[in-house]
């Protein structure tokens, strides 16, 4: 099992039916995965900004964690609105971005970016939600996808980000 297939197994054992997102190149293996179950709904919106409101409005109607998806860059950081609204107002929302390759990412060299799209979207986020990361391993994506979860419902409810570089995306998690 891959993490993308585990994040969907997850989403479907904590009863998450309908998601809610655009796509692009980078978010990819996540949406393979979704596409291969069929007890999850996807919605697919005209643009970013639609699918974290999308994901935001079913989350206030049915009191259970909203979630919504976009790609790298660009992609990611249209759905802040979105976002944003489930900070100021309590929503439980689960925002899952792509990115590019842990190995194309800038990380500390000083430089602009590497790879194409490349965004650190979690530094951007960091004041809108209550938890935003980029998972590094496979070994460590059960328990940030457990967190993460946690995080977005439990006490003042809120917004999660889910930083999903493309080669964690298709990693193999031992064990599952």
């Amino acid at each position: 099992m891959n993490c993308s297939e585990y994040l969907v197994d997850f989403l479907i054992q904590h009863e998450i039916k309908d998601v809610f997102g655009y796509a692009g190149g980078y978010i990819v293996p996540f949406m393979d995965a979704l596409n291969r179950r069929k007890e999850i709904n996807v919605h697919v919106c005209y643009n970013e900004q639609g699918c974290a409101f999308a994901a935001n409005g079913y989350a206030r109607m049915s009191g259970k964690l909203g979630v919504y998806f976009t790609t790298s860059g660009p992609g990611a950081v249209n759905a802040l609105g979105g976002l944003a609204d489930a900070w100021f107002d309590s929503i439980p929302l689960m925002g899952i971005c792509g990115n590019v390759p842990t190995n194309e990412m800038k990380g500390f060299s000083g430089i602009r970016q590497i790879g194409f799209q490349e965004m650190d979207i979690v530094s951007i986020t960091r004041n809108i939600t209550k938890y935003s990361v980029t998972p590094n391993s496979a070994r460590e994506f059960p328990e940030i996808i457990s967190r993460a979860y946690n995080m977005a419902l439990l006490g003042r409810k809120g917004g999660v980000l889910i930083d999903f570089p493309f080669d964690i995306q298709k990693a193999s998690i031992v064990g599952r």
